[in-house]
């Protein structure tokens, strides 16, 4: 199955996106989404390759926990992601501030700006205890160092419920905003809660339902976990009303693995990844971007994407 993400705009600028979806010769069309600000049409667009209409983004927003193995260097390695050529880059609002001179050109990655902070521990580096998240940047803020989106996760499988419920009133503020200054809401819906067990980070119906709050809270775009299944994820993206991109998690045993999952998203109609200690933590930053490019935006087998590695 092939999906492609087409934008149209209407002479009202009422846009809508329609996803076209190939299962071998048979073709659907389906519409999956409604915006009324060109703004926000013309900002999605950025995070799109022009050709495929699919994207490879690439998070490094894991900074804000402490210095993570393999970006450590930000400089060096913000030019060896850079290189290459991701559709968009997912950080914080101190990178952007602290090294535009590489995001600048018409070339370079869309920036999508992380609003959100996961107090997982008070110490660095000493796990993760807590489960409570706050914002930290307003899209407004967001938008004045560039942004061309912003994202924040939603976590789901939480002990406390009061946190959960001041985790959704988060999303509807930052939705609320986006709405005001036309800027993408990807949002990150994810399993990370204390009580979520190992089955329920496979089942299909849960991913389901929380797709389908990311929606009805606002979001534009959902980064989402993968279910290996492609049978299992593939009623995910059909039954989803918004564009998927996955996350990758910790890093996988091999670049197979990871070019592996990519392909299997890709397949069940997902528009693209947004990988980060896949990428970053790779001896070769700029060669697995390209191999996820060989993959998302050709559709190449994964054997050939790895001859680019």
């Amino acid at each position: 199955m092939n999906r492609q993400l087409t934008v149209c705009v209407t002479p009202l600028q009422l846009v809508m996106i329609y996803v076209t979806v190939h299962y071998g010769p048979v073709t659907k069309e389906r519409k999956i989404i409604m915006i009324h600000h060109p703004g926000k049409t013309i900002r999605i667009g950025r995070l799109l390759d022009s050709e495929s209409n699919r994207t490879v983004i690439v998070a490094i927003d894991h900074g804000l926990g402490g210095a993570a193995s393999g970006i450590e260097h930000l400089e060096k390695a913000l030019e060896k992601i850079i290189a290459g050529n991701p559709e968009a880059i997912i950080m914080s609002a101190g990178v952007a501030k602290r090294f535009q001179h590489l995001l600048c050109g018409k070339s370079k990655p869309s920036i999508i700006i992380t609003v959100d902070y996961g107090s997982g521990s008070t110490l660095p580096s000493k796990g993760s205890r807590g489960e409570d998240y706050r914002l930290i940047v307003s899209v407004e803020d967001a938008l004045k160092i560039g942004a061309d989106a912003v994202k924040m996760v939603l976590v789901f499988g939480r002990e406390d419920v009061k946190i959960h419920a001041d985790n959704i009133q988060a999303v509807a503020t930052i939705a609320s905003q986006c709405e005001q200054w036309h800027v993408p809401l990807l949002l990150e819906p994810v399993l990370w809660g204390k009580t979520v067990t190992a089955e329920d980070r496979e089942n299909p119906q849960i991913l389901k339902h929380i797709c389908r709050i990311g929606f009805e809270l606002g979001a534009d775009i959902l980064k989402v976990p993968y279910i290996s299944d492609v049978v299992s994820f593939r009623e995910t993206v059909d039954t989803c009303p918004l564009p998927i991109v996955i996350l990758g998690g910790a890093k996988m045993a091999t670049e197979r693995d990871a070019l592996v999952t990519a392909a299997g998203a890709i397949e069940a109609g997902a528009i693209g990844v947004a990988f980060g200690r896949n990428v970053f933590q790779h001896p070769n930053p700029t060669g697995m971007i390209k191999a996820l490019r060989k993959v998302i935006h050709e559709q190449a087998n994964v054997d050939e994407a790895l001859t680019l590695l």
